[in-house]
Parts: structure tokens; C-alpha cells; sequence
């Protein structure tokens, strides 16, 4: 329907001028342009009428939770597809042109997005949006089909922001804000103002206590100054005499030095003849010393000639002996050599016997080396091939047994992975599961998990069919039994312990309770296989739960060919699968036919599936590798064997070796034997008769006594040398004692001068030292004084205490120590008080009038503010109640034009509590009670949403949005107020600069009223539409 009334460029901006989807939802590719004021869309259910509404709202930017659906983007491309694109075009500001927005959604969820065919990110992309007072996330503007009911859902203060924010009023938005920021201010500055005045009142009473502690202080103060004062009046006093003292003693000191020095030159003199004595003595003592040691040498050489002597004559001695010895064995020597040479001849013929045999015995050796070797190197060759066969057995066939073994358990058991899942997104589900399992005997029937891990199903393409059907929530849910253990289960889990999980209830059975109407058997023919119940195993009161609940077994499964056979099925099957579609068949509420809508199915992984053809594979494969195993096994206890029997062999053929090496080794034993006895032979009939040992005797004889002659002349001549030099030495000694006893008074002289030096050099250190000790304490005090002086001595011109110590002129040195021990004895009654204290009431003092000039301060600022705010306020006020008045009078004629009563009110607690602002909702749908806010415990779906509508219209006369989309709002109303509703919608969508309006409506009433301004799109997306059909654009 055309007749578009010409529209300036101003109030075009902004309108939508297309809308195109490719790959997007149901669509593979289409273009939908709506005209300028209002446009119906309509059509069967799932024919795509809100994708429409869902691809302006996501392709201008908006999230996916807005639509309510789906909580991820990528979920809204089409199937098989990769990516979907949305592009939006509205008016520009200049008079025909366009502002493009478009939005490529990828499968891994993320966006890409364009403005006039220039690629930005999202902010900039937003942003471009709301300069259009375009406003995708405000209910009223946009409300889709899945969130009519969180209108009615949303709180009086929510409703104004977003009617405020759909007038596009900035300053009446901007102007709320800053009250409400201002109003926060002023809550916070008079908290923090009250605050401040506790804090007042509790540091001034504390400086008032601390008055009394600083009065203390001061008088405290005023005693140790006078004691100061005294106590260095006292130190100076003993300084002055301690300077007198020390110029006394200094005159001692000088004199004692005089006294020590003259008593040093006269020692001096005494040490230097010592010296000249103590040489003399040396020099003696010295030649005493020389005789000594050449009479000790004499002495020496003599004893040497001594041992020399006695020495030759025991050589002589042992000599005699000797000859009577070997007389003796000369004797014995001719009996031995007969025993011998019979024994050398028994071993040459034992020698000669083995000699013939020898060449057998090597032969066999060398055979019995042979031997052996061969056999070593044969079972050398059966351990390395037993070792191959180990390491095959242990580095590839045990690790790949276990591999398999594994890959079976895992295959066998996925319900512990399927809870790892679990435990990643929903943590909650897992800690009930877990105390569950703890505490099952608490319950009187069986309690099972989440059907997720309870079922399982053979093959994991067919746990998608399941998925698709059974709702999330029921397959997270516990099931209960009995209702009493449902009833604890949920106190325990839900209100106890806040897990927020799902339990139902299912009845107890032992059997199946529900077969399908019609046998598989007559449905094979369209390409079915089974149903939807033959493909799932677990607790039969789930399976008959899920029959129940979800008439699974009346749900069959096929293949792809199902999708050809649609026509042919029984109409009595509402629900079936082929392939990755689902089929589902409902009854139109408006005809007597049915509709078909087919959707494509995805596998979500959710429950337990066990692949029977890999884990048949993988047993397979276990098997095989089993048996090679044992094969291995086997070869290797051959092999043992084998090994064996050749290193008993070897052992054999190396004790034969042992033998013969033994025989060998005594014929070699036996020859060196002989030639040793050979040899021992022949020095006995070698050895000296008798005769010569004792010539030999005599002629030694002869040479030992001409030695004895002549050592016995040499010590006659050191006898003699002994004697002389014994006299020389007792001579020597006379004169050192004579020349001792010469000079013994001179040395006593000396000690008695050395005594008195020192005495006299001790009697000066002492007396120095005094003088020291005198000035380091006259110094000490000193600087006592000025220590107690700032630093002053009383002879300064500095000094700080001139008038006082003027005034203790006259008082002496024990009036001073008098004094200062009174007020010692004062100070001591005085109660100490810290200095800190002090300090602490000054900075008392500083907090107490900062505080007050900041008390002062907030209110002179808190006045401002109250000011500011009480004329920002006069100013928006007015223009609020203006807006709520509008809305509220358009409200009321509508409701009124339908029969109904109702009003939109401007709620708040106080006027400056601009938090507790908001938009109420007033309606009245039955005669004879009060107005009643909207609420959807108050009202029906079929009020609400008529209230809602009328609400949505009566913004169109003080919005200043270019359009807007309501998707669906006339669910639940009766034929009455739908009519109603469209006639009011016809009526104000269609005036003259009304903003563009998208209504969306699964079916149209008879008879309804229309207008040039209207614009009904029927929407077509079926395979029964036939190919090539084309529709009219205007």
C-alpha cells in the first residue's frame, strides 16, 4: 500500500530505507524495505517475521541479549554457513542520501563493523548509531518479541530513564543526572558535616583535659630552669677552684721533672762504666768458654780412640767364633749333598714322564678352548636376542597395550569427563552432586543426578536428536523418587546452601510405561530408523519421566531422505528428525490446516555417548597387540633356554680347560723345581774345606792386632792433651772470679742510682698525671656548663645567665648544693608529664579551629549547592511533569477509547529524593476497583500487554526517535483489544511526522481498518513458496 506524505529531510533522518540479511537466521539472502510510517509485518509462525527485527537491532549494534534468544552472536548465522552480514541503511541528514551500517558476524562470535563501507570498531560504530537518537537497548523503542514481558517487568524508576532516554531530551537527561549527582553530594557533605561536628565536640573536650596537664608542664618547666641555673652556678664555682688546684700542682710537676732529670745524668754516667766492666767480664768469660770447649773435643777424641780399641778386640772374638762354626757345618755338608742328589733324580724321572705326554695334553687344551668359545659365543648371540626381544616387548608392545587399555576405559567411561566439564561452568552443579552422593542414605527412594550423566546414549550423532528436545533445565535437574525427599532436596540445595540447581520429580517403576502409537516398521518406509526412546539407556523412571514430559517415544529418528517424504507422514507424529533437521507440526489457531517448520539441529555434546564402532576397533586393536605379545613372551622363554643349555655347556668345556691348564702347569713347576735343586747341589761341593778357613783366620788375625798397636799409641798422645788443657780451664776461672769480686760495689752503685731515677721519673708521671686528671675535670665541667648553658660559658658575652649568676654572687659552694637538692626534691613531687602531651595540645588546638573553619566552610557550600539545586530543579521540574502530563493525557484518551481506564504518574518519596523518581503505570480494567499499577502479578498477559501497547503509542507524541519496532505485543490479547490496539496504532503511526513503525504480528483480524499510510509485508520463507514467485515491493 503506497501514498507516502512528503516528509522534510529533517524528519526523515534516521528512518530505516532497507534492511538486508545474508546467510543470517532463515535467510539466505533478503532485502526488506520498509516505508516511512507504518509497516506490518506478518506471516506463520517460524516464517522469520522477528529475524527481521533481530537483524535491525543486531545490525546496529546491539547485543544478543537484547533479543533474549541466544547469548552468543554466532548462533544467529545460518547453518553450514561461516559468517553472516546485516547492513541497515537509513535516511541521511541531506535530502536523499543514506547512512550505511553494516555488521559481519563470524562463527567464533566476533564482529566486524563498517559505517558507509569504512571499517571501525565498535565504540565509533555506536557511536555513528546514537547520533540518529537511535536507541537499540531502550524497551521503548525497541521491544522484541522475547522481551515484551520484561516491560511490564521493569521498575518505576527504570521506565522513566528509558522514557526520558526515548524523548531524546538531553538537557531534561543531562539536567536529572547532575540532580542526582547533586543530591548525592549533599547527602555525603552533610554525613560527612555531622561527622565533622562529633569529631568537634569530642577533640574540644579533650583540649579542655589537657589544659590542666599544660598548666603542669609550665610549672614544672620553671623548677628545672632554676635548677638548671643552680646547677651550672655550682659547676662554674667548682670549675674555679679546680683551675687554682691545677696551677698549684702545675708548680710540683716542674719541679719533679727538674729532680728526675738531674738523677737520670747521674745514672747515666754510672751505665756507661757498667758498660765498659760488663765488656772486660765477657772477654773472660769468653777464654773460660774457649778452654771448655777444647777440652771437651780432647775429651770427645779420647772416648772415639777408646770405642776404636774395644771394637777391634771384639771383631777378633767374633771371628774365633765363627771358625769354630763353620768347622762344624763343613762336617754336616757331606751328608746333605747325598740327600739331594738323590732327590734330583726321583724329580728327573717324574720330569721325563710328563715330557711324553705334554704335546696331548696342549692338544687337548687347545680343543677345550675351542670348545668353549663357541659355546660362549652362541649363547652370547641367544642373550642378545632375548634382550631385542625384551625391549620390543617392553618399549613397544606393553606401552601400546596399555595405551589401548586406556583408550577403552575412557571410551567405556566418559561420565567422569562429562563432570570436568561440569565442574568448568557450572561449579554449583558439581557441589551439589558431590554432596549428594555423601548423603544419598538420608533418602528414602533413589535420588539420581543430572540426567546428563544419568542417560546415555549409544552413538554421539544420535545425542543431538535428544538434546534438541529435552529443555536444558530438565537436564541439569535431580530427580527424586518420592516428593518428600524432592521437598528436603530443595530446602537442602536451593534455600540452605544457595546452589541454585533444578530438581524434579519421577515416579518410581521398574518397566517402561509407554510404547509408540504407531510401530516403526510402518515408518521405515519414509526413511526412518528407530525412536527417539530406543536410542537412549538409563534409570527407567527418567526414560518414562522424559516420555511423559516430552513424548520421546513418539519422536522418530531418520535419515536425510525424511525431508522428502514430509507430506506422507501420519499427522499424528507432531515432532520427528531427519538428519540434522527437526520437524515440527503445529495447527494453525486461524485455519484448519497445519504448519511444518523445519530448523536445522545442532549437537551440543552435552550427554554421555559411547562410539560402539571405535571402542569395537580399539578392542580389536588390543587384542592383536595382546597376542604378538605372547608370541614375544614365548620366543623369549625359548630363548632362556636356549642360553641355559649353552652356558652349562660352556661351564663344562672351561673345568675340562681348568684341568688341563693344572697338568700343564705342574710339568713347567716341576722343571723349575729341578733346576733349583740343580743349583743348590753345586754350591754345597762348592763351599771351602777346612784348611783354608783357618788361614784365612790366622791372616785376618794379624791385620786386626797391628790396628790395636797403633790406636793405643794415639791415645797415650790425647791423654796427655786432656790433662794440659784441664789446667789451662781452672786457671781461666781463677781470673773471672778475682776480677768479679774487683768491681761487685761499683755494680750495687748502680742499682741504688737506677732505683732512685726511677722513683724520681714515677713521681713526675704521677704528678703529671694529676695535673691531667685535674684539667680533663675541670674541662668535664666546663663543658657541663655549657651544656646547660646553650652552648655559653659565664666569661662569654653570650652567656644566657649573667643576671642570675649575679645574683648568686654571694652564695657559696654548700648554699649552691643546698639549693639545687630542694629543688631536685621539688621536682621529684611534681607529676612527670610528657612532653609529647604538650604537643598533642597544640596539634589539638590546630584540629579543633581547622575543624571549625571546615564546619563553617560546608555550610556556606552545602548553602550554594541548595541553591544551585532548588533552581536547576524549578527549571526541570516543570518540564517533567509537562512530559508525564502528555503522556499521561494520551494515555488516558486511549485507555478511554477502548473502554478502559488508566493514567501515567510521576511517582517519587520526597522532592529532593531524585533516586525514588519514576514513571507509574496506573490502569483499571474491571468496574467497581481502585487503579491499580501495572504489575504482572496484578494483571493478565492479555492487560499487560494492552497496556503496554497503549503506553508505547502514547509515546509517539513526545518521542523524538526516527522509528520504532514491537515485535509480537498483541499475544495474549483477545480479539477485542486487538482490534482496539490496531485501530489506535493505525490511527497515530499514520499521522504526519510520526515516527517510522515496525509491528510485527503472527496473524491480521478480519476486517480490520486501513489507510494509504499502512504498509502490510506478508513474509514468505518455505520450500512450499514455489521457485521463481515474485512479490510486488510497493
Amino acid at each position: 500500500m503506497a501514498g507516502d506524505r512528503t516528509l522534510s529531510s529533517k524528519q526523515l533522518t534516521g528512518r530505516i530505507h532497507s534492511v538486508y540479511c545474508k546467510d543470517f537466521v532463515s535467510y539466505s539472502e533478503i532485502t526488506f524495505y520498509p516505508k516511512h510510517y507504518l509497516n506490518v509485518l506478518t506471516g506463520p509462525n517460524g516464517s522469520g517475521k522477528s529475524t527481521i527485527v533481530s537483524a535491525i537491532i543486531l545490525g546496529l549494534g546491539g547485543e544478543p541479549i537484547l533479543l533474549d534468544r541466544s547469548a552468543s552472536v554466532a548462533d544467529y548465522i545460518q547453518s553450514n554457513k561461516t559468517s553472516a552480514t546485516i547492513i541497515v541503511r537509513v535516511y541521511g541528514r541531506t535530502l536523499n542520501t543514506t547512512e550505511t551500517f553494516r555488521r559481519i558476524i563470524n562463527s567464533n562470535g566476533s564482529s566486524t563493523f563498517s559505517v558507509n563501507d569504512k571499517d571501525t570498531s565498535k565504540k565509533n560504530f555506536l557511536a555513528a548509531v546514537s547520533t540518529f537518537n537511535i536507541q537499540v537497548s531502550n524497551l521503548c523503542q525497541f521491544l522484541p518479541q522475547d522481551r515484551v514481558q520484561d516491560f511490564s517487568k521493569m521498575n518505576p524508576q527504570e521506565l522513566l530513564l528509558n522514557t526520558m532516554s526515548s524523548v531524546c531530551d538531553d538537557e531534561l537527561t543531562k539536567s536529572f543526572n547532575l540532580l542526582k549527582q547533586m543530591r548525592l553530594q549533599q547527602t555525603n557533605a552533610q554525613a560527612n558535616r555531622e561527622r565533622e561536628k562529633l569529631d568537634l565536640a569530642k577533640k574540644q573536650k579533650r583540649l579542655e583535659h589537657l589544659q590542666m596537664t599544660v598548666a603542669q608542664y609550665k610549672d614544672r618547666e620553671e623548677v628545672k630552669q632554676k635548677l638548671q641555673v643552680y646547677s651550672a652556678k655550682k659547676l662554674w664555682v667548682e670549675t674555679q677552684a679546680g683551675e687554682a688546684k691545677a696551677a698549684e700542682m702545675k708548680t710540683h710537676v716542674e719541679k719533679a721533672k727538674t729532680q728526675s732529670e738531674k738523677l737520670k745524668d747521674q745514672h747515666d754516667k754510672l751505665v756507661q762504666a757498667h758498660e765498659v766492666i760488663q765488656r772486660k767480664k765477657v772477654s773472660l768469660r769468653e777464654s773460660c768458654l774457649e778452654k771448655t770447649r777444647l777440652l771437651e773435643k780432647a775429651e770427645s777424641e779420647k772416648t772415639a780412640i777408646e770405642n776404636k780399641l774395644d771394637s777391634l778386640k771384639q771383631g777378633i772374638s767374633e771371628k774365633k767364633n765363627e771358625l769354630e762354626r763353620s768347622i762344624q757345618k763343613s762336617l754336616r755338608t757331606a751328608t746333605e749333598c747325598d740327600k739331594l742328589n738323590q732327590l734330583v733324580e726321583n724329580k728327573m724321572y717324574e720330569l721325563e714322564t710328563l715330557n711324553k705326554s705334554r704335546p696331548q695334553f696342549v692338544s687337548e687344551l687347545e680343543i677345550a678352548k675351542e670348545s668353549c668359545a663357541a659355546a660362549r659365543g652362541k649363547a652370547m648371540e641367544q642373550y642378545n636376542r632375548r634382550k631385542q626381544l625384551e625391549q620390543k616387548l617392553n618399549d613397544e608392545k606393553i606401552p601400546e597395550i596399555t595405551a589401548y587399555k586406556h583408550k577403552i576405559e575412557r571410551l567405556k567411561n566418559v561420565k567422569m569427563q562429562k563432570i570436568d566439564e561440569i565442574r568448568m561452568k557450572n561449579p554449583n552443579l558439581v557441589m551439589a552432586m558431590n554432596w549428594l552422593a555423601q548423603n544419598k542414605q538420608r533418602y528414602k527412594l533413589n535420588v539420581y543426578d543430572p540426567m546428563i550423566l544419568e542417560l546415555t546414549v549409544e552413538n554421539h550423532e544420535y545425542a543431538k536428536y535428544l538434546e534438541n528436545v529435552v529443555s536444558q533445565r530438565d537436564l541439569f535437574a535431580f530427580a527424586c523418587e518420592n516428593k518428600e525427599d524432592m521437598s528436603d532436596l530443595i530446602n537442602e540445595l536451593c534455600v540452605k546452601q544457595k546452589l541454585g540447581v533444578n530438581v524434579i520429580y519421577c515416579a518410581p517403576s521398574d518397566r517402561l510405561a509407554y510404547c509408540p502409537k504407531i510401530p516403526i516398521d510402518d515408518l521405515r518406509s519414509f526413511g526412518f530408523r528407530s525412536y527417539l526412546v530406543d536410542l537412549v539407556t538409563g534409570p527407567i523412571p527418567l526414560i518414562n519421566k522424559l516420555c511423559a514430559s516430552y513424548s520421546i517415544h513418539n519422536i522418530p529418528i531418520g535419515t536425510e531422505t525424511v525431508s522428502d517424504y514430509t507430506s506422507s507422514i501420519p499427522k499424528t507424529i507432531r515432532v520427528y528428525f531427519g538428519g540434522s533437521k527437526k520437524f515440527v507440526v503445529t495447527a494453525s489457531r486461524y485455519r484448519s490446516d497445519t504448519i511444518l517448520t523445519e530448523s536445522t539441529i545442532r549437537a551440543r555434546n552435552q550427554l554421555i555417548t559411547v562410539d560402539s564402532q571405535q571402542l569395537a576397533l580399539v578392542m580389536k586393536q588390543c587384542s592383536e597387540a595382546v597376542r604378538e605379545s605372547d608370541s614375544i613372551k614365548n620366543a623369549i622363554t625359548k630363548t632362556d633356554n636356549e642360553f641355559e643349555r649353552l652356558q652349562t655347556l660352556a661351564r663344562d668345556e672351561q673345568e675340562k680347560r681348568r684341568k688341563l691348564d693344572q697338568k700343564i702347569t705342574h710339568f713347567n713347576s716341576l722343571k723349575i723345581e729341578v733346576e733349583t735343586l740343580r743349583r743348590k747341589l753345586e754350591a754345597l761341593q762348592n763351599n771351602n774345606t777346612l784348611d783354608s778357613l783357618k788361614t784365612n783366620f790366622y791372616n785376618s788375625l794379624q791385620k786386626d792386632l797391628t790396628k790395636i798397636v797403633d790406636t793405643e799409641a794415639k791415645l797415650s798422645v790425647c791423654l796427655q792433651t786432656v790433662e794440659r788443657l784441664m789446667i789451662e780451664k781452672k786457671f781461666s776461672r781463677a781470673r773471672v772470679s778475682a776480677y768479679m769480686l774487683q768491681h761487685e760495689s761499683q755494680c750495687e752503685t748502680l742499682n741504688e742510682s737506677e732505683q732512685q731515677s726511677i722513683a724520681a721519673t714515677r713521681d713526675f708521671q704521677q704528678l703529671l698525671q694529676g695535673l691531667e686528671n685535674q684539667m680533663i675535670d675541670v674541662n668535664k665541667r666546663k663543658s657541663d656548663v655549657q651544656r646547660l648553658c646553650d652552648g655559653e660559658i659565664p666569661t662569654s658575652s653570650k652567656f644566657p645567665f649573667k643576671k642570675e649568676f649575679r645574683e648568686l654572687k654571694n652564695i657559696d659552694l654548700p648554699g649552691l648544693r643546698e639549693a639545687i637538692h630542694d629543688f631536685q626534691a621539688r621536682l621529684e613531687c611534681m607529676k612527670s608529664v610528657n612532653s609529647e602531651a604538650i604537643d598533642s595540645y597544640q596539634e589539638l588546638q590546630n584540629e579543633v579551629k581547622k575543624l571549625d573553619e571546615g564546619i563553617k566552610e560546608s555550610v556556606n557550600q552545602a548553602k550554594s549547592m541548595e541553591s544551585e539545586m532548588s533552581n536547576l530543579y524549578d527549571k526541570w521540574e516543570p518540564k517533567l511533569n509537562s512530559l508525564v502530563e502528555t503522556i499521561s493525557t494520551k494515555f488516558s484518551e486511549f485507555m478511554q477509547s477502548i473502554e478502559y481506564v488508566g493514567e501515567v504518574v510521576l511517582s517519587k518519596t520526597d522532592k529532593y529524593d531524585f533516586d525514588s523518581y519514576g514513571i507509574q503505570i496506573m490502569v483499571q480494567f474491571r468496574r467497581g476497583i481502585q487503579l491499580q499499577p501495572l504489575d504482572k502479578f496484578i494483571q493478565s498477559g492479555g492487560e499487560r500487554a494492552v497496556s503496554i501497547a497503549i503506553y508505547s503509542l502514547s509515546l509517539q507524541h513526545v518521542t523524538h526517535v526516527p522509528f520504532r519496532c514491537v515485535d509480537e505485543i498483541n499475544q495474549g490479547m483477545d480479539a477485542t483489544n486487538e482490534r482496539h490496539i490496531f485501530d489506535l496504532l493505525l490511527k497515530e503511526a499514520t499521522k504526519h511526522g510520526s515516527a517510522q513503525y515496525l509491528f510485527v504480528t503472527p496473524k491480521l483480524l478480519r476486517d480490520l481498518n486501513y489507510n494509504e499510510h499502512l504498509c502490510v509485508s506478508i513474509v514468505h520463507n518455505s520450500k512450499t513458496v514455489c521457485h521463481g514467485m515474485k512479490f510486488p515491493k510497493t
